[in-house]
């Protein structure tokens, strides 16, 4: 039964993609939805990409060997306040600025090649990665209710998502995504709290008996509080600007929309997480020893939970996957066709030309993402955490000095970001190898990111920006999103009511929302005695 359940909603999310392409007509629709997203809309999109392979799989089973304080109390803690920093901060900033990828920031902020070039390239890079983390993830959900090999099962998922990706670029991302949210939903507010029903809270409290540190700042592994603070450090820079959830912003409808959206999906992010993490903590009070860990969710779907809810949280897990992955193969497919090619080379297409260009740039990134996931080269968490350092130190002091540093120059972002990925790169292959060590609770991720800093001041500081660089500062500074909407809401008949009923709505949501999660992350803190 959770076979027919699985492949009923997975298909549904295929045909819904397959139905939005019809309103895919121009550029914009496909860059940025034509910038008609709904609250409601930004909201599933935003949650169901923060929820990917790697909570579900990656970082709920090195919860389950290891415990949830060092993974879920840092490293997802990080990746909240990074989430927020990606939306109210870079996403609005760069949205106001009519930016459709982060690429175009980097493009309009120095009209410089090699930044475009560097950035891009980066970008596909740390996306690749992160995409291969989510085929790998379905290969591992689907290899566990069908007997189809490995590889095959890979090349499937693939075709499945270029159907909606490639042809509905961003509007049938968004859409699947909200659907996908909610099949999302139903594992965390259902199917976790059935595990831990099953495992009892008192009985998940007492693993920190049972394993010995599993509850500790560090964990059952003992790992460094060094490395444990770098998790927490790496989560909040790689989300706040990672190109998947600041790109939620750009199709937005206005400000309040994703006011609103950052409150709720925010929310609901950290709240699926949470029961997502308590759950694989339960598991391992129910059926200690699995291996993989990745498949602990996968397991406790399939043995603890009615066959009926085991269809949709299976599908739910898909889900996760299709959401994330369909996001990434849009972004990197974006890079390639708009940001390299149109935007480095200055070619001007057709509506109808560029519409190819892109829709091709994302089968090229598909196959290769295939072939990558097919030869497996590590884990889902230990792939993710490196696609996601990339982003960090390469990426994350250059756009907060674009943004708000008067001296910021072409050279000083060419420089930073050169400095801090070959600085991650080469010493994290000269650690591997043996032939250089850090010292305790240092490595090359901290080692990178001091780099890529001192090396934006000191070029900074010893070079001058030029007269355009200067003026788009100066634009930057003079344009917010806020104002602009106001204006075309009282621009509108009854814009003045309008507008205090967005203010009162936005307010009212905001003071809901910060109660609840009061009294709900209270109660769990409370019960687990964390």
């Amino acid at each position: 039964m959770e076979k027919t359940i699985f492949f009923v909603v997975v298909a549904i999310y295929i045909i819904a993609g397959i139905v939005v392409t019809r309103h895919v007509k121009n550029k914009d629709d496909f860059y940025v939805m034509g910038e008609k997203g709904s609250t409601l809309l930004i909201v599933g999109t935003l949650s169901a990409t923060y929820l990917s392979a790697v909570t579900l799989m990656g970082l709920a089973g090195m919860i389950y060997n290891e415990g949830p304080v060092a993974h879920a109390g840092f490293a997802s803690y990080g990746a909240w306040l990074g989430t927020l920093f990606a939306v109210i901060y870079v996403g609005r900033k760069l949205k106001a600025l009519d930016c459709q990828t982060l690429p175009d920031f980097f493009e309009k902020r120095f009209k410089n090649k090699w930044v475009t070039v560097i950035s891009t390239s980066i970008m596909i890079i740390g996306l690749l990665g992160y995409g291969v983390v989510q085929l790998i993830g379905a290969g591992v959900v689907l290899s566990e209710i069908l007997d189809i090999p490995f590889p095959v099962l890979i090349l499937l998922f693939t075709l499945a998502l270029l159907i909606f990706s490639a042809m509905g670029g961003m509007y049938g991302v968004v859409i699947t995504d909200t659907l996908m949210f909610f099949t999302m939903l139903a594992i965390a507010a259902v199917i976790a709290p059935l595990i831990i029903g099953q495992a009892g809270l008192d009985q998940v409290k007492n693993l920190g008996q049972v394993v010995p540190g599993y509850f500790s700042f560090t964990g059952s592994a003992d790992r460094p509080f060094g490395w444990v603070f770098s998790q927490f450090l790496m989560w909040i820079l790689f989300f706040g600007c990672t190109p998947s959830l600041v790109s939620r912003v750009f199709p937005a409808k206005n400000d309040f929309v994703i006011m609103k959206a950052a409150v709720i999906g925010v929310f609901f992010a950290p709240f699926m997480q949470l029961l997502v993490f308590i759950a694989a903590a339960a598991m391992m009070v129910l059926r200690p020893g699995i291996e993989p860990a990745d498949r602990v969710f996968i397991v406790g779907m399939m043995e603890y939970v009615p066959a009926g809810l085991a269809g949709i949280g299976l599908a739910g897990l898909m889900a996760s996957i299709m959401s994330t992955a369909s996001t990434l193969f849009v972004l990197t497919g974006f890079a390639l066709a708009k940001d390299l090619f149109e935007n480095v080379l200055h070619k001007d297409f057709s509506e109808k030309k560029s519409l190819v260009i892109g829709r091709a740039a994302q089968v090229i990134v598909a196959i290769v993402v295939c072939i990558i996931a097919i030869i497996q080269p590590s884990s889902i968490f230990w792939i993710s955490i490196y696609a996601g350092s990339i982003f960090a130190v390469a990426w994350m002091p250059t756009i907060i000095g674009s943004l708000e540093w008067k001296r910021m120059s072409s050279k000083a972002a060419i420089a930073s970001m050169t400095a801090g990925i070959v600085t991650f790169i080469v010493f994290g292959e000269l650690k591997r190898f043996g032939i250089i060590t850090f010292p305790v609770g240092f490595d090359n991720f901290y080692l990178a990111i001091i780099v890529s800093v001192l090396t934006l001041i000191v070029v900074g500081f010893i070079t001058k920006p030029n007269d355009y660089e200067l003026g788009y500062y100066q634009k930057m500074k003079e344009t917010k999103l806020s104002v602009s909407t106001i204006k075309s809401i009282l621009a509108k008949p009854n814009g003045a009511a309008e507008l205090k009923k967005q203010y009162k709505q936005t307010i009212t949501i905001a003071a809901s929302f910060v109660v609840i999660s009061v009294v709900l992350w209270g109660y769990f803190i409370v019960r687990l005695g964390m």
